[in-house]
């Protein structure tokens, strides 16, 4: 991580942690909420996490607006059968979440500052035992290291209905997000296939983010519209190790946007969004008139729904959620032209397990003509991924996730066999 980064980081964190005390339960405020409305319930650290209150100090903090959160996700996942070769990896990842109001901590009105540290360690078990194009696991990277994931404040006005943020802000946080597909381990559980294959050095989306500035619009609790415009190549792609926040020369930006409904309490969500670089990309087969690959822009769209369709009769946090997502991409310039997914998440599927989650998911990408034309070797048209998953939580702080995976044509290529993947995910809040 450079120097003038990490200073910077250790002294909000510092500046957080030597902070006045916020004022007294007694004292009047400006903007004090009303009579009855409902307190803040503050987290109970000794039963939801593995360490506790830390001698008090969680419960301090959180009393003057910050929240501080130690999560690791542990995942042992074999090939047993396809793809590359055979075998197991072990990978990890470790997320250092603070949170603080800034309302409350610094006296800035409708202000929220956000942190986010993420480590990675372990294998590649897509890179080295798969070769699957759309990947197997969700914590796999490219490069182990330590980096800045989320740095931003955001400012909400008008009620908070309209909220301004800035800062390292990955739009996969926020754009094209299904809350029903969280539980795969998957990665087009989280941003879809045809945009994660985007950019000189990706989208900025996990694990690399970019700065930027995005915009929400709720006029009412179902109708949202929101924006963002972020650096268009994301750190250093000469240097995966740390964070870089660079500005240069032919970057340019993406711009994403997305307007949806979400039309009840439960998971019920309908949108549409779109996206494009500033800068043009190299056509994977055209050539102009001096034998130069033609440059075209990058752009595409995308539709989700996802859906409760039965709840629980005695809990209406469980139930069977529905969703579906399908995207386009610019074929000219990118392996997949298109993507498309579909699934359920059941929560609570069994008796006297309330926060168990069941999901089953279907991805298929499409490889675009000009991919598959410009290919040394014939390719399949399409990879397509199932996953079949059962989280069990185990205790408020501990989950396992068995999950198993099947791959059709891993990496469009019909020389490697399908293959059948198999393990778990152990996840541990500290």
């Amino acid at each position: 991580m450079p120097t003038k980064i990490r200073c910077h980081l250790y002294g909000l964190m510092l500046f957080i942690l030597l902070a006045p005390d916020a004022p007294a339960a007694d004292a009047p405020a400006a903007d004090a909420p009303a009579a009855d409305a409902p307190a803040a319930v503050a987290p109970d650290w000794n039963a939801d996490t593995l360490t506790g209150d830390w001698g008090g100090v969680r419960t301090n903090l959180s009393e003057r607006g910050v929240i501080l959160e130690v999560v690791l996700k542990a995942d042992v996942l074999s090939n047993l059968s396809g793809g590359v070769k055979r075998g197991t990896k072990y990978m990890d990842n470790w997320d250092f979440k603070l949170k603080a109001d800034a309302d409350k901590l610094w006296g800035w009105d409708n202000t929220t500052a956000f942190l986010q540290i993420i480590s990675n360690h372990g294998g590649k078990l897509n890179g080295t035992h798969v070769g699957s194009f759309m990947g197997v696991d969700n914590i796999e990277v490219s490069a182990n290291t330590t980096q800045l994931f989320h740095a931003w404040l955001e400012r909400s006005f008008f009620d908070e209905k309209f909220s301004v943020l800035a800062g390292l802000y990955p739009v996969d946080s926020q754009f094209y997000v299904t809350d029903a597909t969280g539980v795969f381990l998957h990665p087009t559980g989280g941003m879809a296939a045809e945009v994660a294959q985007t950019g000189a050095n990706g989208p900025s989306i996990f694990p690399t983010s970019s700065f930027g500035l995005r915009a929400t619009w709720q006029p009412t609790a179902k109708y949202y519209f929101q924006a963002a415009l972020v650096d268009g190549v994301p750190g250093n792609p000469n240097k995966p190790h740390g964070t870089h926040v660079r500005f240069d020369r032919g970057d340019g930006t993406l711009a994403i946007m997305e307007t949806g409904i979400r039309p009840a309490e439960e998971i019920s969500k309908y949108a549409v969004g779109y996206w494009r670089y500033t800068p043009r990309f190299d056509d994977l087969v055209d050539i102009d008139g001096l034998g130069n690959p033609v440059r075209r822009l990058n752009r595409g769209a995308y539709f989700l729904a996802e859906q409760t369709v039965f709840r629980e009769k005695d809990n209406s946090s469980q139930g069977l959620t529905l969703f579906f997502r399908y995207g386009v991409a610019n074929g000219d310039v990118n392996t997949l032209d298109y993507s498309s997914s579909l699934g359920l998440r059941y929560k609570g599927l069994l008796p006297g397990r309330d926060e168990d989650e069941f999901g089953i998911l279907l991805t298929r990408g499409h490889a675009g003509a000009k991919f598959r034309q410009a290919a040394a070797t014939p390719l399949a048209a399409n990879e397509t991924a199932l996953e079949i998953t059962y989280r069990v939580k185990v205790t408020p702080w501990l989950a396992i996730q068995p999950t198993v995976q099947r791959i059709v044509n891993p990496g469009h290529d019909p020389a490697l066999g399908d293959a059948w993947i198999a393990g778990a995910r152990f996840e541990i809040a500290f």
